[in-house]
């Protein structure tokens, strides 16, 4: 495991050595399992800690999967660390990087994430200990939601064509791909970053970068489109652009995740209250022909498209999924 850190304004090795041995001490288990061997580092409970319920949820969901991990590797990037004023407590935030390495139907495969920390550290017992772990974690909530009534227009005027459609082509799903790899653990500069929920706004740019041509509104509750420092809700908020797939961008909604494509995209609504939360477009297949998928918010690389590893997922969890026509 790398350890590098970025921002340190004073001596704090103590805490950074804690630091350390607990995200080796996840790495391990990623592979080994026995996720119980990281209440040593805690001080909190785990609900309170990301990690240990992030490594319990991957672990529970590798029976589907029928893959067996083999390899795990994490790079830490600590951005800064600091003595909190209450004088008990010390906060440490930073980027975790993890690839997996897994075999499945002898195949080896990989996927990556990308996570970002904030860690409160409290000295207890002559040590340090994790007394609380979150992270930027996959959106329970919508950003920049429109209203009831801005969502009204955004159904009423999708049943329509609008005029200002930009001509008509073919989705080039190699284009998108690219576009997916590229951006997946970054931020384009032409984009603004959406803090704290970035997932819809990568897709909208994926499927953009695919040819789909945008649909301009001078309202930001119709159409589908990105303008200098505005924007539609459709292009920012996960269940905006649920609704905008069928409806704007004549995508086709399909039974089995089987039968999308690499460039079409997948809709989560992780509480079953038919409020759409996430998206996730396709980039390639396991062994069994299921979706691998990227993301931001959790940056993802081919991550396996049911998110049962998520702390997001509830038993309630449900799944739109829509192809994108080759020709708009």
């Amino acid at each position: 495991m790398q350890f590098r850190q970025e921002v340190c304004p004073m001596d704090h090795q103590a805490w950074l050595k804690t630091v350390e041995e607990f995200f080796r001490e996840k790495n391990r288990v990623w592979l080994q399992g026995e996720e119980g061997t990281l209440l040593h580092f805690l001080s909190g409970t785990p609900a309170e800690c990301h990690s240990f319920q992030e490594v319990r949820a991957l672990r529970q969901a590798l029976p589907a999967r029928d893959i067996r991990y083999r390899k795990a590797k994490t790079h830490l990037q600590v951005m800064q660390s600091k003595w909190n004023p209450d004088g008990e407590t010390a906060t440490v935030d930073l980027i975790e990087n993890v690839r997996f390495f897994y075999e499945q139907k002898g195949d080896i495969g990989h996927e990556s994430r990308r996570s970002v920390h904030r860690l409160t550290l409290l000295h207890e017992g002559g040590s340090w200990k994790v007394a609380r772990d979150i992270v930027n974690s996959e959106p329970k909530m919508l950003r920049e939601a429109p209203t009831a009534a801005e969502q009204a227009e955004v159904i009423e005027e999708t049943d329509a064509e609008p005029a200002t459609r930009e001509m008509r082509g073919r989705y080039d799903r190699v284009r998108a791909f690219k576009y997916a790899e590229l951006w997946w653990n970054g931020f384009n500069p032409a984009y603004a970053k959406m803090e704290g929920n970035d997932c819809t706004n990568y897709i909208s740019q994926v499927v953009h970068a695919g040819g789909m041509p945008q649909i301009h509104s001078g309202s930001r509750s119709n159409g589908w489109w990105y303008r200098g420092k505005n924007w539609s809700f459709s292009w920012t908020v996960a269940h905006s652009f649920k609704l905008a797939l069928p409806r704007l961008l004549h995508a086709q909604e399909v039974a089995d995740p089987r039968q999308l494509k690499v460039g079409d995209i997948i809709c989560y609504d992780w509480d079953g209250d038919g409020r759409w939360q996430h998206n996730t477009v396709v980039v390639d297949f396991d062994a069994y022909g299921r979706p691998l998928v990227n993301a931001h918010t959790i940056a993802s690389h081919r991550r396996y498209w049911d998110y049962r590893d998520s702390y997001a997922y509830t038993a309630r969890t449900k799944y739109a999924f829509y192809h994108i026509p080759d020709n708009f």
